[in-house]
C-alpha cells in the first residue's frame, strides 16, 4: 500500500538579516551644542580673604570659649549654691583651659553639624530638637554668666558691656556664633 503525501511546494525563507524595527516615535535631532559657560574668576580673593577670617576667628573662638569655661563654673557654683552644698568649683587656670578645650569643641560640632532628620522619625526628631536647643542654650547662657561676671572683665569692658540689659546677651550672641562662623567661611574658602 503506498502513502500518498501532498507536495511540500516551496519552503518559506528566513532573511539572513533581521531587519531593524521602525521606532514608535521619530527620533529627536541632537541639540544644537551650548557654549560651556565658566564662572566668572574671583581674582584670588579666597586665600588671602580666607586666611583674614581664620586670623580674626580663632582668637575669638578662644576668648569665646574662655568666658564660657568661666561661666560653666558660675552656673555649676550657682547650682551648688541653689542645693546648699559646701563645695564650690574653682575656676579652671592655665593649662586646664587648654584641657578643656574639647569640650568646647564638641559644642561647636553640634551645634554646626546636627541636623534634625525628618525622615528619622518622631522621636529622633524630638530627641535632636531638644539635644540641639540644650547644646545653644547651654553655650549661649555660660558665655552670657562668663561676660558679665564682674570680675572676668576689666572695668572698662564690663562698663561697655553692662550698658543696657540687652547689651550682655548681643555680647555673648556675637561670641558665641561669630567665631565659628569665621572659621568655618574662612576654612570654605582655602579650600575651594
Amino acid at each position: 500500500m503506498a502513502v500518498r503525501s501532498k507536495p511540500l511546494g516551496s519552503a518559506p525563507q528566513r532573511p539572513a538579516r533581521p531587519q531593524p524595527r521602525q521606532p514608535a516615535v521619530a527620533p529627536r535631532r541632537a541639540f544644537a551644542p551650548y557654549p560651556i559657560v565658566e564662572p566668572p574668576a574671583r581674582a584670588g580673593v579666597g586665600a588671602p580673604a580666607g586666611l583674614l577670617m581664620l586670623a580674626f576667628g580663632l582668637p575669638l573662638w578662644a576668648l569665646g570659649a574662655k568666658y564660657t569655661l568661666d561661666g560653666v563654673v558660675i552656673g555649676l557654683n550657682l547650682l551648688a549654691q541653689f542645693l546648699e552644698l559646701p563645695a564650690r568649683v574653682a575656676a579652671p587656670t592655665g593649662w586646664w583651659n587648654l584641657l578643656l578645650v574639647p569640650l568646647g569643641l564638641i559644642f561647636s560640632y553640634v551645634e554646626a553639624n546636627v541636623r534634625p532628620n525628618i525622615r528619622g522619625g518622631a522621636s529622633q526628631l524630638v530627641a535632636l530638637l531638644v539635644l540641639l536647643a540644650l547644646t545653644h542654650g547651654i553655650d549661649v547662657l555660660t558665655t552670657y554668666l562668663g561676660i558679665t561676671a564682674p570680675s572676668s572683665l576689666p572695668p572698662i569692658v564690663s562698663q561697655i558691656i553692662n550698658i543696657t540689659w540687652w547689651s550682655g546677651y548681643l555680647a555673648a550672641l556675637i561670641l558665641t556664633y561669630l567665631p565659628e562662623m569665621l572659621i568655618r567661611g574662612g576654612w570654605a574658602l582655602l579650600t575651594e
